[in-house]
């Protein structure tokens, strides 16, 4: 039995999991009183003061204690919880190929599968010095999927070729491929490109948090200008459209910006007498703008089927939020908490997704604990009968099966757990390398016993005892059969030569007694009888009934003697063609019908002359034809590992073990027929 080779997890793509804790929403009563009383003055104070001029109000509370403690609502704390995940932190390895960024969006992708290895990586290098780091990945993705699936048939045809020479397949190491290094190392070199791109990024956000704030002090000086309402209001507006058109800022410092910019845009409305009418029409345009943001958030809320989509939305939602001013305080709470709910409803369908994906992967982490324990078991494993270690290379490749089959569990574990058993694997088929290299001695023992049978047999093959020598060749078959195995490379030599003596002398055996007079032209009408009763006999459609039937026709045809030589073969034509005729007619499963015209065929053959050395082909082939089959499965069985978890691989790995199927339906159909064939060789 082939031992299977294990595909490194780091191929593997894996999914962590990133859990939003439930959010605590609560609003500062004593601020929330607080501003309530301030704009209850400031309204009376409204109604009897000219609003030409802005009028000059002292603020008593220092200006830093209100950036930081006024107007903590809850829209700031639930809309940092939605935004600031509170995520897993893991170690990356240093993998070139590793890449959790989402995939760029940027020019078509290429049809890289026409290219070779040495196009593949001129063409990425290419790419990486011309393109933008943005747009580099999906190509640099179907590149590396085109290169590897050069590298992986390369390997195959060494493997395949390395087998053919004679040498054990466990033993075979492919070579370093230098252009695999190449390729790594321009990944590395593209992985280098794109952080320095976000460092990058990350300082353009850092001036935009300066000129953010810089615009909030603008506005925070607007309360004491001197300037005309319109002028004031105008440059307020002005203030308010550059803010907003300023890019993102550092993610640590977006709560503590917008609490200070809603602070100072509240503060200006509060402490500028603006005129009534107009304050009023932009509170209610901004009102207008969060019930529309409420509607599609409660759309959200509903669709249940997408819990990451619809929290990205969300995520939308709230960026949308912060950025419209402040409502009429008659219906600012009102529209809160109906943001607030289909928010809350969305948040916790998501937190409860990823934890139903947690409780599944720690599932599937104890399956594998229990299979690297499994494996460990029988990595200890020591024995000086090949059969026995055929027999646990067979429960070896089906943990690798069953671990195949099994998903991944935490990402933190994944690594370790794959070197758990991957080691135990590793161990197991070292220890059955080690015995077949100390076997290698036995096995020239074998050969030299079988080599002596042979001669055995090529001394008799010209006897015509036909009795003795029938009986002696027969304790040679059968002390073949106690003979263990031999070196690959001799099997099929030193088998041919066996079976040939040993046809050579069956045959003439055949052509004697076929010749043999008697009562052959009775036996001869009572065959030609026989085949007439076959042509007649007609189904009653019960398969099992109809097959005994045929069975029967069968075992009468063996039981009568041998007619005159010149009329056997047209006689047995006639015989076989009909029984074809009727086993055809039989509805049942094609492989079994299959496997009983063959049958009936092989035993047509051995009655005729020089019929062995035709089913002695016919075996020969079907085991070369066997060894070919199981070198496929073996090839599709390792090229699984190399797919990923996507939905594009997924589809690909059914593909694969549908094929794989196939292949084991055809070895079975192959290993009956030489079981037959077998069969007929001990009756005869």
């Amino acid at each position: 039995m082939k031992s299977k080779e294990l595909k490194n997890p780091a191929s593997e793509p894996e999914n962590e999991l990133q859990i939003i804790p439930e959010q605590q929403n609560a609003e500062s009563s004593s601020t929330s009183e607080t501003m309530d009383n301030h704009e209850e003055a400031l309204e009376e104070e409204h109604k009897t003061t000219d609003i030409a001029e802005p009028v000059a109000v002292e603020i008593t509370v220092p200006e830093e204690t209100k950036v930081t403690e006024a107007l903590h609502e809850s829209e700031s704390e639930l809309t940092e919880s939605i935004l600031e995940h509170q995520l897993d932190k893991i170690d990356e390895e240093d993998d070139p190929f590793h890449d959790d960024e989402p995939a760029a969006e940027g020019l078509p992708i290429h049809d890289y599968s026409s290219y070779n290895k040495i196009n593949l990586i001129n063409t990425l290098r290419k790419i990486i010095s011309e393109g933008d780091v943005d747009v580099i990945k999906p190509h640099a993705d179907a590149i590396k999927a085109c290169f590897y699936k050069i590298r992986n048939h390369e390997i195959g045809e060494l493997k395949a070729a390395f087998v053919a020479e004679g040498h054990d397949e466990e033993l075979f190491l492919p070579e370093a491929d230098p252009f695999e290094q190449e390729l790594k190392d321009l990944f590395r070199e593209y992985k280098n490109l794109r952080y320095e791109s976000n460092k990058k990024l990350e300082a353009i956000k850092e001036e935009n948090y300066l000129k953010k704030m810089e615009i909030i002090e603008e506005i925070k000086t607007l309360v004491n200008s001197e300037n005309s309402l319109n002028n004031t209001f105008q440059l307020f507006n002005e203030l308010q459209t550059k803010f907003k058109s300023i890019g993102q800022v550092p993610q640590s410092k977006v709560k503590d910006l917008w609490e200070n910019y809603h602070y100072q845009v509240e503060r200006f409305y509060d402490f500028v007498k603006i005129d009534r009418e107009l304050r009023d029409l932009d509170l209610k345009r901004n009102m207008d703008q969060k019930v529309i943001l409420c509607t599609k958030a409660e759309a959200l809320s509903i669709n249940s089927e997408e819990p990451l989509s619809t929290f990205r939305e969300l995520q939308k939602l709230h960026e949308a939020w912060r950025e419209i001013g402040p409502v009429p305080r008659d219906h600012k709470q009102e529209l809160w908490d109906r943001f607030k709910t289909a928010t809350s409803v969305i948040n916790k369908r998501y937190q409860q997704h990823f934890e139903q994906e947690r409780s599944v992967q720690k599932e599937q982490l104890q399956k594998k604990i229990e299979l690297c324990e499994k494996a460990e078991e029988l990595s200890t494993f020591l024995s000086d009968n090949p059969r026995e270690w055929n027999e646990v290379t067979e429960k070896v490749i089906a943990l690798q099966e069953e671990w195949k089959k099994t998903g991944f569990g935490p990402r933190k574990e994944n690594s370790k757990i794959w070197d758990r058993f991957r080691a135990a694997n590793d161990t197991f088929f070292q220890n059955k390398r080690n015995f077949w290299n100390k076997s290698k001695e036995h096995l020239q023992q074998n050969l030299a016993l079988k080599v002596d049978i042979c001669e055995q047999a090529e001394k008799l093959k010209d006897s015509e005892e036909w009795k003795a020598t029938t009986d002696r060749l027969i304790t040679l078959q059968k002390k073949w059969k106690e003979v263990g195995p031999v070196p690959r490379k001799q099997s099929e030599l030193i088998w041919k030569r066996f079976r040939t003596a040993c046809d050579e002398f069956f045959n003439k055996k055949q052509i004697h007694f076929s010749g043999v007079t008697g009562d052959q032209d009775e036996n001869l009408k009572a065959k030609k009888q026989l085949v007439a009763d076959i042509e007649e006999f007609i189904p009653s459609g019960n398969a099992q009934d109809d097959l005994m039937a045929l069975k029967k026709f069968q075992d009468r045809w063996a039981e009568i003697g041998h007619v005159p030589f010149r009329k056997k073969e047209e006689l047995q034509n006639k015989y076989h063609e009909a029984i074809d005729n009727q086993f055809n007619k039989i509805k049942m499963d094609d492989q079994d019908l299959n496997l009983i015209k063959f049958k009936s065929k092989i035993e047509h053959l051995a009655s005729i002359p020089r019929g062995w050395s035709k089913i002695n082909t016919e075996r020969d082939r079907y085991a070369v034809r066997l060894r070919q089959l199981e070198g496929d499965i073996n090839t599709l069985t390792n090229n699984v590992g190399f797919f990923g978890t996507s939905e594009g691989a997924q589809s690909l790995i059914k593909g694969v073990n549908d094929q794989i199927d196939k292949l084991k339906s055809q070895i079975d159909q192959l290993k009956s027929k030489m079981k037959i064939i077998d069969e007929q060789e001990e009756i005869n």
